[in-house]
């Protein structure tokens, strides 16, 4: 077996205990709305509370406003990759703690891990690649020296 052949290992779930930084996490109750019929929470509504977290994260954690960037710096935050692995099921009631951790910066574009805690264990975790834009080109540019700063706080490899 070569390289591309060798199936990349299953994701596991984290512990709290192993949360990078768990000084700061974002808490959401899911609704009877954002549930299917058997009281689970639908997928997409998934991808709309991680949004909530990393915006609400950009002032309480970066000291930037997530809105600043959209409107008058007229610099895009789109995400070129968004993906999420699934652990256990969330159920309508239940709350979820979410933690955000920046796993890479590159010059036009960074990743974000986020770590969906149910309990003492994760049930699911967001992977997202942002690539910072001009609103007004729709073409890629540096991100921001700010913006760079400030993720730089919360990188965290496992190869560290």
């Amino acid at each position: 077996m070569n390289k591309i052949d060798k199936p990349a290992p299953f994701p596991r779930p984290l512990d709290r205990a192993d949360i990078p930084f768990p000084g700061w996490s974002y808490k959401h109750i899911f609704r009877h709305g954002q549930c299917d019929p058997a009281g689970i929470v639908y997928t997409p509504e998934f991808f709309n509370v991680f949004n909530h977290a990393i915006e609400a994260w950009f002032s309480d954690c970066l000291g930037l406003s997530y809105y600043d960037f959209l409107g008058p710096r007229r610099t895009g935050l789109g995400y070129v990759n968004a993906h999420a692995e699934f652990f256990s099921p969330v159920k309508m009631g239940e709350e979820v703690e979410y933690f955000i951790r920046v796993s890479r910066i590159g010059s036009k574009s960074y990743a974000l891990e986020l770590n969906a805690m149910l309990g003492e264990t994760e049930a699911l975790r967001g992977l997202f690649t942002t690539v910072t834009t001009c609103l007004d080109t729709h073409s890629s540019i540096d991100i921001p020296a700010d913006l760079r700063g400030a993720l730089n706080q919360y990188v965290f490899s496992d190869n560290a």
